[in-house]
Order: C-alpha cells, then sequence, then structure tokens
C-alpha cells in the first residue's frame, strides 16, 4: 500500500498548520515562491540543502523529510497479520482509500470495529467468516469516510458506539479522557487525540498474548511519514503526535486511517513530525 502523503503534502501541511505564507517560508529557506509551489504539488523537489532549510522553518525532522523527498521511506512489515484475532479492511474512497479494523476475542468472539469505512459488506463477510459478536464501534473521528456505513451497522448488530467528546454522533457513548473497554482478554483503552477533529480518539489495544505487540487505531492523527491535516487545531495535533502516540512502546503497530501500517519505533525515527 502506498504512504498516503508525498514530500509535498507535509510541507504544505506544516507550512499551513504554522499560518506561514508561502512568500515567508521561500523567504527563509532561500527558494522561490514558485519553486516551493510546485513541491507542494509534486512537481519538484528542492536539492538536500533547501529540504534541511525547510524543515528548520517548518519544526520538522530534517533527516525524515529529506528520505521523503528522495523517496527513500517505506514502512516496514508488521507483525499484524500474525496477531490472527485482528482484520484490516480498506476501501476505495474518491480518490483514495480509507482503512477500518476489527479485532475479536478468540474465545468469546467478543469484537470490536474501528470506524467503519464505506464498504459494508467486507464488514459483514469478515463478521461472518470468523463468527464475531460484535459489542462496540470504536469511531477515531466522524468525518463520513470513517463513518460512511456506521448506519447499516448499527441496524445490523447494534452495538455501542463510542466517540470523542466534541464529535457530533447521535446516540453515541461520548468520552472526553483515557478511558478503559474490555473485550474477553483484549483491553481497549480509548484516549484523546484532537487536532484533525475536535474530538479525535485513538485506541490502545492490547492482550494478544506474549511476546506480540499490542495496536493503537490512530485514525487521521498519524500516518506513515506523515500526519493528518490540521483541520481544527496544528497545535494540539502535534501534542497528539508527539506526546501520546509516539511515548506508546516502540512495537506498537500503528494503525491508521490511510495508508500503510506502520509501528511507533519506526515513526520516531521516520516521520518528520516526530
Amino acid at each position: 500500500m502506498p504512504l498516503e502523503d508525498e514530500f509535498g503534502d507535509v510541507i504544505r501541511k506544516a507550512r499551513v498548520g504554522l499560518a506561514l505564507t508561502c512568500e515567508a517560508v521561500s523567504l527563509r529557506a532561500g527558494l522561490s515562491v514558485p519553486e516551493l509551489e510546485k513541491a507542494e504539488r509534486y512537481l519538484f523537489a528542492p536539492d538536500d540543502e533547501t529540504v534541511q532549510k525547510l524543515a528548520g522553518v517548518l519544526n520538522l525532522k530534517a533527516p525524515a523529510l529529506l528520505d521523503l523527498a528522495r523517496k527513500r521511506y517505506e514502512p516496514a512489515p508488521t507483525a499484524f497479520g500474525s496477531l490472527g484475532v485482528a482484520a484490516m479492511i480498506s476501501s476505495p474512497y474518491l480518490s483514495g482509500v480509507v482503512n477500518c479494523y476489527a479485532v475479536w476475542d478468540p474465545s468469546s468472539k467478543e469484537g470490536a470495529f474501528f470506524d467503519t469505512g464505506v464498504d459494508f459488506t467486507s464488514l459483514e463477510r469478515l463478521q461472518m467468516r470468523h463468527g464475531i459478536k460484535v459489542r462496540y464501534v470504536f469511531v477515531t473521528h466522524t468525518h463520513g469516510d470513517h463513518i460512511g456505513v456506521l448506519g447499516k451497522v448499527q441496524r445490523r448488530w447494534e452495538p455501542t458506539v463510542v466517540v470523542g467528546m466534541g464529535e457530533s454522533l447521535s446516540g453515541a457513548k461520548q468520552v472526553d479522557r483515557d478511558t478503559e473497554f474490555s473485550l474477553g482478554c483484549l483491553s481497549i483503552k480509548a484516549f484523546p487525540t484532537p487536532g484533525h477533529s475536535a474530538g479525535g480518539l485513538s485506541f490502545h489495544v492490547e492482550g494478544f498474548g506474549a511476546g506480540r505487540p499490542a495496536l493503537c487505531m490512530c485514525g487521521d492523527t498519524l500516518f506513515a511519514g506523515s500526519a493528518g491535516g490540521p483541520m481544527h487545531s496544528y497545535e494540539a495535533l502535534m501534542r497528539s503526535v508527539r506526546r501520546r502516540l509516539l511515548t506508546l512502546d516502540d512495537e506498537t503497530i500503528l494503525c491508521p486511517g490511510h495508508g500503510p501500517l506502520t509501528t511507533v519505533g519506526e515513526e520516531k525515527r521516520q516521520n518528520p513530525f516526530a
């Protein structure tokens, strides 16, 4: 699966988040406004020295930004597939792809979806294949691509829907602080990660067995090699990325709303926003 964001996306998100004009960034980084605009549109990659200057101006990690500019970054395979009781469902949406996830207890078959994406048939097929009793839907945020078939899921299985405070979703259980849930042997901690949206949540899941990593469903807060758009608050988004997600154990598998799986350790090294 390709990365969700390229070099141009990262510098644009950082520039917009910091409320910097193209003129201000160009002056400080030593490239022209047309060159910066072309870079943000994937049409131009500055030389190494200029990329490093851009990183300084935009408060980004220079080596990671340079790797992204030179297309050297691709996250390593994770252990997700070996867990046996977790699944990733990816569905086409507009010009891209949206991810949602499922986990379930191997004994009781109690399970949960994390977001629903836009493909109900795939969710239903997964549920039937594994005999999952859908107890929860944990919502990272309420943008349409992430809850596109939530209504169908609710009508089909009547789960408890969990959402962050500040997200508008009728009938859902709202949480505004770290909150624990359980599914048999699995423990799930919901914790606020605002920034991309006002009430964004991430979900840390553990209990897969000795020596197996935890998962963290992080929605659009963090992508492999990037972060979500600062639609609510860039300052809050950076706190969520740097102080919450990237302080988890390095082996934790990060499960983003778009793009490939990655790990905390990988993103600490390779994410320009780290």
